[in-house]
């Protein structure tokens, strides 16, 4: 059986369509850590970002690693998008996120970029390399490796 080019392409794009319904869930839940992590940080609201964390998660930047969620939070009162002084909007562009999804665990990685509102510049640009669990049907983030990313 030979089909038209028109109509083999048709059968990809609707398998491709179901695939992608099959995973919009898990698509919005774990795009929302990305989401919330920068309104967390632009907003200076630790309760928001450490609401992202597993209570057991791990944390690890500067060679160093922070375990449960009141060590993370230290973390995050000492990280630059928090200090008072520091008036910055973070946001990833869309092509600096990637995720795979398996069963009840997740990788998600993103880049973020920090823009200094005050001084019209990117005051930083990290990135998180996350394992992601799924937790009464929410997606937190288990273990977040963070660091400097060098240069855009």
């Amino acid at each position: 059986l030979v089909l038209p080019a028109t109509m083999a392409l048709s059968f990809g794009l609707a398998s491709q369509a179901a695939t992608e319904e099959e995973n919009a869930e898990d698509f919005m839940g774990i795009h929302k850590i990305e989401i919330i992590f920068h309104e967390a940080g632009t907003t200076k609201n630790l309760d928001l970002m450490l609401s992202l964390f597993a209570d057991d998660a791990t944390l690890t930047s500067g060679g160093k690693t922070y375990k449960g969620k009141g060590e993370i939070r230290s973390y995050w009162q000492a990280a630059g998008p928090f200090q008072p002084q520091n008036q910055w909007v973070a946001y990833t562009p869309a092509f600096r996120i990637k995720y795979a999804v398996e069963g009840d665990r997740a990788h998600l990685y993103f880049e973020c970029l920090y823009v200094d509102k005050a001084k019209n510049n990117i005051a930083a640009h990290t990135n998180s390399d996350d394992t992601l669990v799924r937790v009464s049907g929410k997606w937190l983030i288990k273990d977040m490796k963070a660091s400097s990313v060098p240069e855009l």
